[in-house]
């Protein structure tokens, strides 16, 4: 593989980054908005792993502005010291990007900033017009927070003036409604944000690097790529800025911000690719990039001179490394599923679905594995997620393991949901899976029912069930409790696996999706129907379309996609009753019944355990690790988490 471009040394400002390969900022948590040893730890690894250069996440620069990393006072600069302690003897560079959320968000129990009162679209609070005083403030604030990073032995500091945040929001005529000289014409808009960039320069001196983040909204109205063009041809004017990064999205569409598995490596370059070409300054931009060849492929296209690959470093730190070292079968795919990374940061903290080390590399980082002493034999049985991640760390640490598994190929789940539309990504880590466990030696059975006399000649010394779950057809809703529905027995009446295997030969005109959980399952059944043709009526117990996935950011797009094709919704929905060709779908709020059109129907419910093996195991007293859904029937991120665990612990 030639990587002439992506492994080069690039120079900012007299700065020199040992290659192209950037981790753009993002929030994490990992500190509850200080820089902890856990944050610090979780860019050391990536250090470690090659990358060229990293920024922060974005940092609160005053407290009318939290952030998951606030750094708005002087404690923040032995905390800079130590992190650059930590990552400076791997050759990366640390950049801080500095950032007000504006209406987004503010001090709890207070109304947000904003350049005019405007209602959040994020949080639906409205926020209050900055006085001119207030603005002043934050001039000086974002100042004196670049004034820390130099203090605290950084190497650079970055504006952040993209994705709908106070800047923009003081640029933009659609949030900005002032009528002082903040306000009005184009030069007043952008007043506030050449301030803070002039008051940066003048703190950091000529010498320091500094950058600025901006991004086309791809929206009507929006600040997008014309606007953008005058946006920083303005900025370039000036003569300030050392580098230019280019991002995609803003508050109102954040999904075009951090893309999920739908979106094609460079998705952003569309409407990144005009802004970039303006300059000769260096660029930066991102896009679900997951490879070295897919960043170099970009540099040579003279689209940009460095790329960021956030996400996939989350997934696997060791991207570089791996791949100047010829070894990339090991990398560890990020598949965009966003449950571990913008959902975990949702839920209070980042994670990763596939890499549980992430963001807890002091505890679980995989150095830290301990050798299996003695190394014992260890039964895996079922090899979808969870069985396989079991059986690659025990693996890893010295155990002699055997995988076990029902059907004719690995995977388990992640087999049948890679063939619904959009979601073919999830399954690239199932091939990783496997991949690992041919390396690591791991004795692989399929087409293999284990059962007790199996598991009592096989004589293991320890076992782990990851036998999944089956789908239950019987009908039973969360909220209908006890409650069959007449007709699932009918041959057109199919789970999830069944409809994207081909059991049911003939889709018909019209399909109903019953969804039960609200998750990515019912999104695939529903896009592989309307692939096929097939108008779907979509109905759930829910309030909302898959409201699980709203954190993921997979709940619009899906929309999107499927209301290209005739499809109709239907919440707070009960299965009644299911006849021939048509459907009985009640409400759960006492509103009238409807029969629906369905030749084919489709149940989402929570599925069954397959954990009566453990009982048996139980009873003749062999000691039995239950994981994955054979435990409790979720989403990827708790059979991955489970399957690691126990792999640790074996």
């Amino acid at each position: 593989m030639t990587l002439a471009r992506v492994l080069e040394p690039i120079v900012i400002n007299g700065l020199e980054i040992k290659n192209r390969v950037v981790r753009t900022a993002h929030g994490t948590n990992l500190g509850g908005g200080a820089l902890s040893d856990d944050l610090i730890a979780y860019h050391e690894a990536r250090a470690a792993g090659g990358v060229g250069l990293s920024l922060l996440e974005a940092s609160g620069i005053h407290p009318s502005g939290p952030m998951t990393l606030n750094v708005w006072d002087d404690a923040i600069i032995p905390r800079y010291r130590l992190l650059m302690d930590k990552v400076r003897p791997h050759g990366m560079r640390m950049f801080s990007q500095l950032n007000h959320l504006g209406y987004d968000l503010g001090p709890p129990g207070q109304r947000p900033w904003s350049a005019s009162e405007t209602i959040s679209p994020g949080s639906g609070l409205m926020s209050r017009a900055m006085t001119v005083e207030e603005i002043a403030a934050l001039v000086d604030a974002f100042a004196a927070a670049a004034r820390r990073a130099v203090e605290g032995g950084l190497d650079g500091v970055e504006i952040h003036c993209a994705h709908g945040y106070l800047l923009q929001q003081f640029i933009s005529p659609a949030t900005n409604q002032r009528q002082d000289d903040y306000g009005g014409n184009f030069e007043n808009r952008m007043r506030f944000y050449l301030e803070v960039l002039r008051a940066v320069r003048t703190a950091v001196g000529p010498d320091f690097p500094l950058g600025t983040r901006v991004g086309p909204h791809n929206l009507p109205g929006g600040l997008n790529v014309d606007e953008h063009a005058a946006i920083v041809e303005r900025v370039l004017s000036e003569g300030i800025i050392d580098y230019l990064n280019v991002s995609h999205g803003s508050s109102f569409n954040p999904h075009k911000i951090i893309g999920g598995m739908h979106e094609p490596s460079g998705y952003e370059l569309a409407h990144s690719a005009p802004i970039t070409r303006m300059t000769d300054l260096p660029t930066l931009v991102t896009g679900r990039f997951r490879s070295l060849e897919e960043a170099d492929r970009v540099i040579a296209d003279g689209i940009a001179d460095l790329v960021g690959m956030t996400r996939a470093h989350i997934a696997d730190p060791d991207i570089v490394v791996k791949t100047i070292s010829g070894r990339t079968a090991e990398i560890r795919p990020c598949i965009g599923c966003n449950q571990g990374c913008v959902g975990g940061l949702a839920a209070g903290r980042m994670g990763c679905t596939v890499n549980v080390a992430a963001g807890h590399e002091l505890r679980l980082g995989e150095s830290l594995l301990e050798p299996a002493a003695p190394p014992r034999r260890i039964l895996v049985i079922g090899a979808g997620p969870a069985g396989m991640e079991a059986a690659r760390v025990a693996a890893l640490r010295g155990h002699q393991v055997t995988l076990a598994e029902a059907r004719a190929e690995l995977g388990g789940t992640l087999r049948v949901a890679r063939r619904a539309p959009n979601h073919e990504h999830i399954g690239d880590i199932a091939d990783w899976l496997a991949s690992e466990l041919g390396r690591l030696d791991v004795t692989l059975l399929t087409s293999t029912v284990v059962d007790l006399a199996f598991i009592e000649q096989l004589a293991p010394d320890a076992v782990i069930l990851a036998a999944g779950a089956t789908p239950r057809m019987d009908g039973r809703q969360r909220l209908q409790p006890g409650r069959e529905v007449p007709g699932v027995d009918q041959d057109h009446v199919v789970s999830t696996d069944q409809l994207l295997i081909g059991h049911h030969n003939r889709i018909g005109a019209s399909a109903l999706v019953f969804d039960d959980v609200g998750g990515y399952e019912a999104i695939g059944a529903a896009e592989y129907l309307i692939e096929q043709g097939a108008a779907v009526t979509f109905a759930t117990s829910h309030a909302s379309f898959a409201p699980r996935m709203e954190t993921a950011l997979a709940t619009r797009p899906a929309l999107e996609r499927l209301n290209r094709g005739q499809f109709s919704l239907v919440t707070r929905a009960t299965l009644e009753r299911i006849d021939a060709e048509t459907a009985i779908v009640g409400s759960l709020d006492g509103g009238p019944t409807q029969s629906v059109h369905a030749e084919t129907v489709v149940l989402v419910t929570l599925n069954q355990p397959n954990d009566s093996l453990a009982e048996a195991l139980a009873r003749r007293g062999i000691a039995c690790e239950v994981i994955g859904d054979a435990r409790h029937p979720d989403f990827l991120p708790a059979a991955f988490s489970t399957g690691h665990l126990a792999g640790r612990t074996v």
